[in-house]
């Protein structure tokens, strides 16, 4: 065949020969095996994630909650529900995608358990878990799609596979993060599960193992070929369905966080590019990928549209209204700016623990491997995505949560290299004289290190969840409990009804009236969740808010000299509250909470102007023992009021 006549799988097969590294050599073991394997881990990672989801006690940031429980909260129970919706909500900033989900999970489980006639007080404790537990279904999702992609790479059963599942059930930040209801968590699993789902015989030279997925073998568990009169990236059976997967969960991962698509934009380049060189795929294949990303991107837009239509009333884009409110108001330094190299020297360390070093090698090693390889290409979106994220003034290590797969799969054979000991071995098997036999023994090495990198994982990963910043979720549940005991009945009546205390032997009386507030927040805002722990929308509550200043001009003086109600009250105590705490929109509640560090204030201020009437600590619960806040810092409590007489 001449060369002007040569097919792209002709082409393909002179490139092998050229010394394109082989296949992952796991066509020899057994596909019933593999299927039976792929299902057992998928199912300890689910277990392992549901235990990972009870062990969660520690707050973290207010997104886990209000930018995704709150508006789902709305959606579920009605606008007089109690949810509080923030700015970015009433700016059409957010897609509403992503609360919606929680919105059909929270109404669907409502209203089956009210079928089944729970009592209030059960629904209660459900309600407030549920997310979590559904979140941790997406988080074992993407830990088994990590594992997977990194099979396929490095071969079935391999060293380096087996590694890189380890890595990310024993992350720190994946076991403190990836079963919090954050957009980020589920954005993190979309693109790794559109990642392995990627024709990536069009993007790279690499070529990939079939893993343990039974869609890409036949009946008898055989990799699947292309036809010999076909030739193509998409002449596999299944690939085009597989490309359109991964379109969608591609374009999903871009509606819910913009910022995904530099990703994408690094995978796209290299796809493109190799078009011009002589391995790259043929123009047919390119005019099946644009025909499909047209196609799966309208369709995910059209969705996300109409969603948006039911949540907001009216037809929006948020992408487009959250990158032009940013350009236009310059409100994401309104919630702190950060050192340019912010993501190195502390997100990077975050995400990575004490895989960071071998992370460090292993990108510098992929650096120098060949640019179409796919832990080229991997390496090239880190660091692309990096760098572009830098170049923004407010950063957050969530915004590169995405890319924690992508390091786990590229560390995964330097710290399985560095913890391997081989040694060769020579026998002479009988009968002798024979010939000799050679095998090559592997054995972990550097045990005393490892189980300390181990060990220092697991602390952290305990910290984080149990300790540190334990006191807002005790204090929300602490407040639950306390409205069940004061304002109903055992069987969740509320005392005010006529049906309380319709089946008790003796009737329960409260002093609670259904009209007063029950409990007001002096913290900075959103130190706590709100409806979704609370729960019952009769829990009447306030809190100081944060709303940025939408109505000063961008890079004004007043701008910058700017405050809002937590900043008030923590620089006037005393002011603020004569002047904003007891009227018509704040009243007096039942109980006050706040940081330990203002309980000489409210005494002082309570106490001398409500004469004859006390401060009284009702409960107190850890929280911390540091905080980048100070106004954070020490033990969250609950104050009531009394008659001082009885004291």
């Amino acid at each position: 065949m001449s060369s002007a006549s040569a097919t792209p799988a002709s082409k393909k097969m002179a490139s092998k020969e050229e010394g394109v590294p082989a296949p992952p050599k796991d066509e020899a073991a057994n596909p019933l095996v593999q299927q039976q394997a792929s299902s057992d881990t998928w199912m300890v990672l689910l277990a392992f994630r549901f235990i990972n989801v009870l062990c969660v006690a520690t707050f973290f940031q207010p997104d886990e909650y209000f930018q995704s429980l709150e508006p789902a909260w709305q959606m579920a129970f009605g606008s007089q529900s109690g949810a509080w919706i923030t700015w970015e909500w009433q700016h059409q900033l957010r897609s509403s995608l992503h609360p919606v989900f929680f919105a059909a999970v929270y109404y669907l489980a409502d209203n089956f358990m009210r079928l089944v006639s729970c009592f209030p007080q059960f629904r209660a404790m459900i309600l407030s878990v549920l997310p979590n537990v559904v979140q941790g279904i997406f988080a074992a999702t993407g830990d088994y799609y990590t594992w997977q992609l990194a099979e396929r790479i490095y071969g079935i059963g391999s060293k380096s596979a087996s590694v890189v599942l380890l890595m990310t059930m024993f992350s720190p930040w994946q076991w403190f993060c990836s079963t919090r209801t954050f957009s980020n968590s589920v954005e993190m699993t979309l693109t790794i599960m559109a990642l392995y789902y990627w024709p990536w015989n069009i993007s790279s030279d690499t070529i990939l193992g079939a893993g343990c997925d039974s869609s890409l073998r036949d009946s008898e568990g055989r990799p699947l070929h292309a036809k010999p009169s076909e030739s193509g990236a998409f002449a596999t059976p299944g690939s085009i369905k597989r490309l359109r997967i991964s379109l969608i969960l591609a374009a999903t991962a871009c509606i819910l966080r913009l910022t995904n698509g530099l990703i994408w934009f690094s995978i796209l380049m290299p796809t493109l590019t190799r078009y011009f060189s002589k391995d790259g795929a043929a123009a047919s294949d390119y005019i099946i990928l644009l025909r499909e990303a047209i196609i799966c991107g309208s369709t995910v837009i059209a969705v996300s549209a109409a969603s948006d239509f039911y949540y907001f009333g009216e037809w929006t884009f948020p992408p487009y209204q959250w990158l032009n409110f940013n350009i236009s108001q310059d409100l994401a330094v309104f919630y702190g700016r950060n050192d340019w190299h912010y993501y190195i020297s502390q997100g990077l360390p975050l995400l990575l623990t004490t895989y960071l070093p071998f992370t460090f090698v292993a990108l510098s090693h992929s650096t120098s491997s060949s640019t179409s390889s796919i832990p080229f290409i991997l390496t090239t979106t880190v660091l692309i995505t990096i760098t572009t994220l830098s170049l923004i003034s407010h950063k957050e290590v969530r915004f590169i949560y995405p890319l924690l797969p992508l390091l786990h799969i590229l560390t995964g054979p330097t710290i399985s290299t560095f913890f391997t000991t081989t040694r060769t071995i020579t026998t002479r098997p009988p009968p002798f004289p024979s010939t000799s036999k050679t095998s090559v023994i592997s054995t972990t090495g550097r045990k005393p290190l490892l189980y300390t990198l181990l060990f220092l994982n697991t602390l952290i990963a305990f910290y984080t969840t149990q300790i540190h910043q334990r006191g807002p979720l005790s204090v929300t549940k602490f407040l639950r409990h306390e409205y069940e005991a004061l304002a109903l009945d055992n069987h969740g009546n509320l005392l005010s009804s006529p049906e309380a205390n319709m089946y008790a032997e003796v009737n329960k009386t409260t002093d609670y009236s259904d009209s007063e507030t029950f409990v007001g927040f002096l913290m900075p805002c959103h130190s706590t969740p709100w409806r979704s722990q609370l729960v019952y929308p009769g829990l009447k509550a306030w809190a100081l808010g944060c709303e940025p200043p939408l109505h000063l001009a961008a890079h004004s003086v007043e701008r910058e000299q700017y405050q809002d109600e937590a900043d008030k009250f923590y620089d006037d105590p005393v002011k603020f509250l004569k002047e904003e705490v007891g009227k018509r929109e704040r009243p007096w509640p039942r109980y006050i909470v706040g940081f330990e560090g203002i309980e000489g204030v409210l005494k002082e201020y309570y106490e001398g102007e409500m004469k004859g009437h006390v401060v009284k600590e009702r409960w107190r619960g850890f929280s911390s023992q540091w905080h980048d806040d100070e106004r954070r810092k020490g033990d969250i409590v609950v104050w009531g009021f009394g008659d001082g007489s009885q004291e």
